[in-house]
């Protein structure tokens, strides 16, 4: 029961919720999640079940009535008139002490990247198992021995697209969440690069970060032309050319970390570009030296291949390269000219 609660105290008030921290009978702190709305406390115990598993996500303990008897809430209920009522039930939840942030500073750039690779693969597990955050945002990550877990589950959806998305945190993507069709793995997508982008810079994003944009060219600049690359491609406008968290775990950022000559990174990006995507693009290059020209539409939807590429794209010998450049960005062309080439020989042979 709840009153076997002590030391409740605020914490603090969300859209439906309010939260609390106790210690519980076994002298350990949990946070307490209070709505009227029933609805909500079991959506968020039922993504907790689903995703029980998984190390990285806040475990939610059980849902119950709220008993507002107890003389720890009698004094809350004083403090803060008509924050119970007796509709009010409560979630039981752990309770994490290390925010995001407090973490974050504390560490050199090389272990802030490892760190979040570690966010990256987590949210993967999250996304694998069809259900997605919606409100990825530091406040929404806590640490637990020196690992990222996921809290506050309370926009997670489970749906591969929604209508509408009710998001206004710095970090969410102000284009889908006015948009009529929002691909909710690539809305996570965005707020974590806007957070990469808050590890490099100390705020995050106020819009799509473009290839040419001033504030890209100054990412390279400062920081090299793989940051560059990655923030680029996960904060792209258009939801369906935002890369996927696989990309995004294997790119080279978190394998160099520390950036190496201008030529080198070219030469490595480019590379690692092929390997995902290389054989697709033959392909669909191929279909196009057959007369098979296709346009690119930004409202499409990605193929259901492993390379996460769109189903669209004009490819014309003449533009192929700067549809690829939009892409990717400011990469190495030799291979792409090269692939070109070879299927063209191919096709007179």
């Amino acid at each position: 029961m709840i009153k076997n609660y002590i030391n409740v105290k605020f914490l603090e008030q969300g859209s439906f919720i309010t939260c609390f921290t106790a210690v519980n009978s076994e002298s350990e702190k949990v946070v307490l999640i209070v709505s009227d709305s029933m609805q909500e406390l079991q959506t968020r115990f039922d993504l907790a079940r689903k995703l029980d598993d998984i190390e990285g996500v806040q475990k939610l303990y059980g849902l119950q009535k709220l008993e507002i008897q107890d003389s720890a809430l009698e004094q809350l209920e004083a403090e803060y008139p008509g924050i119970f009522s007796k509709d009010s039930h409560v979630l039981t939840g752990r309770y994490y002490v290390t925010q995001y942030n407090d973490h974050v500073r504390q560490l050199s750039l090389p272990q802030k990247l490892d760190f979040f690779r570690e966010l990256l693969v987590l949210v993967k597990q999250v996304h694998d198992r069809g259900v997605y955050h919606m409100d990825l945002k530091p406040s929404n990550i806590m640490v637990q021995d020196g690992k990222p877990v996921l809290i506050d589950f309370g926009q997670s959806v489970t749906e591969a697209e929604v209508d509408s998305v009710l998001n206004t945190s710095a970090y969410a993507p102000k284009h889908d969440v006015y948009s009529c069709n929002v691909i909710p793995e690539k809305f996570d997508i965005y707020c974590l690069g806007n957070m990469l982008h808050e590890i490099y810079t100390g705020q995050p994003l106020g819009y799509p970060m473009t290839p040419s944009s001033r504030q890209a060219q100054k990412i390279k600049q400062t920081f090299g032309l793989f940051a560059q690359n990655i923030i680029g491609q996960m904060t792209q406008r258009i939801q369906d050319l935002r890369i996927s968290l696989e990309y995004c775990i294997k790119h080279p950022l978190f394998v160099y970390k520390e950036e190496t000559s201008l030529e080198k990174s070219q030469q490595i990006l480019s590379e690692f570009v092929f390997s995902l995507y290389g054989d697709s693009y033959i392909e669909l290059l191929d279909q196009q030296i057959e007369g098979n020209k296709q346009v690119i539409n930004s409202s499409s939807s990605y193929s259901n291949s492993s390379y996460d590429i769109p189903q669209t794209m004009n490819l014309t010998t003449t533009n192929t390269t700067n549809s690829l450049r939009d892409l990717f960005g400011n990469i190495t062309l030799s291979r792409i000219n090269s692939c070109i080439l070879s299927v063209q020989e191919e096709s007179q042979q």
